[in-house]
């Protein structure tokens, strides 16, 4: 079954390259996004990347006419007509640090490939930002942070486009299928970014839209929920945050001790449990972790069997203390994947 991968990004589009999409931000400025598709073929047993889709944006012939045809219009009935056909959930996925274009879109599609619920692979929304996709990490860290941080503006223009969408529909027209989010890395600075974004333009739009969201190996202050500047918020948006980290995260060592950034929620988790929002859980995946990737322990949202089955388990809406293979640290709190 060949694998569709939605994106939407505020990187610069450029048709002529063959990576399609670099690393800055779109010309007509750092909210302004562009929304499409690409295919994915699995028939070899291994992905296949295929065609790119990229929604056209026609403009009326003066500056005051704006945008006589917009791609979000058909990026979402495509979208909703793909959950109402194939009944699969969506996850809205933003990507961390250090990754191009079309890497983003190869992770989203082995993210799909590895998470199959009722049968069926999950439809994924890539949301890119313009991280720079560069070995150098001393200076594109730096750089990606203050991209991350930009990108907000694009984020929240983003959930207000996603949220109007949904309050247009008919009854009749809704697929009946539930909309989630994860963000690895970086990508969580990115949502925060967004999520300050909303709360500055309208706090009343903070809309439960989504059923679960999840942080994997998130790249945010260890007290991010401690404080409405940050993430303490972000409940708001859905019906359960789960944070899954991992102390042995050596890319959030090196963010942490030599950026000096503050400790890191993906590495130990949360600075105090007690001062957790209500709906807030968190999973540590050190034990497992390394299964995914040897080198940074930092990618293991795919290409771990045991994390991937919790993640299925929790995106299907299943109680907290009744997702197996969990060992119990704090009741209702927070867990540890068994080795």
């Amino acid at each position: 079954m060949d694998i569709r991968v939605f994106f939407i990004t505020n990187r610069d589009y450029k048709p002529a390259n063959q990576s399609l999409f670099g690393s800055h931000f779109n010309p007509d400025g750092v909210g302004a996004i562009r929304f499409g598709h690409a295919q994915f073929g699995t028939g070899s047993g291994k992905l296949q990347p295929g065609p790119v889709n990229v929604y056209p944006e026609v403009r009326g012939e003066t500056p005051d006419e704006g945008f006589q045809r917009a791609g979000s219009a058909s990026f979402f009935e495509d979208l909703r007509q793909q959950m109402q056909n194939g009944c699969a959930d969506t996850v809205v996925f933003i990507h961390g640090f250090n990754v191009s274009f079309r890497d983003a879109l190869m992770a989203a599609a082995l993210f799909s490939s590895q998470l199959i619920v009722g049968g069926k692979p999950i439809n994924v929304v890539l949301f890119s930002w313009p991280s720079d996709g560069k070995a150098y990490p001393w200076m594109s860290y730096y750089s990606d942070r203050e991209d991350a941080r930009s990108s907000g503006a694009a984020v929240a223009r983003t959930f207000l486009k996603l949220l109007d969408f949904l309050l247009s529909l008919k009854d009749d027209e809704r697929c009946g299928r539930s909309l989630h989010l994860l963000a690895h890395s970086m990508g969580a600075y990115v949502l925060r970014q967004g999520l300050q974004a909303l709360i500055a333009k309208d706090p009343r739009q903070l809309l439960r839209v989504f059923n679960e969201i999840i942080l994997a190996a998130p790249d945010e202050d260890d007290d991010a929920f401690e404080t409405e500047a940050k993430l303490r918020l972000l409940p708001k948006l859905g019906m359960r945050v789960t944070v899954y980290h991992n102390e042995s995260d050596r890319a959030l060592f090196i963010s942490d001790h030599t950026k000096a950034n503050p400790d890191r929620l993906g590495a130990e988790g949360p600075r105090m449990l007690d001062l957790l929002p209500k709906k807030v859980v968190t999973v540590d995946c050190g034990k497992v972790a390394k299964a995914a990737d040897a080198l940074s322990h930092h990618t293991f949202f795919i290409n771990c069997p045991p994390v991937s089955a919790d993640i299925k388990a929790t995106i299907q809406g299943m109680d907290t203390s009744a997702i197996g293979n969990r060992q119990v640290i704090r009741p209702e709190l927070a867990y540890r994947i068994r080795g």
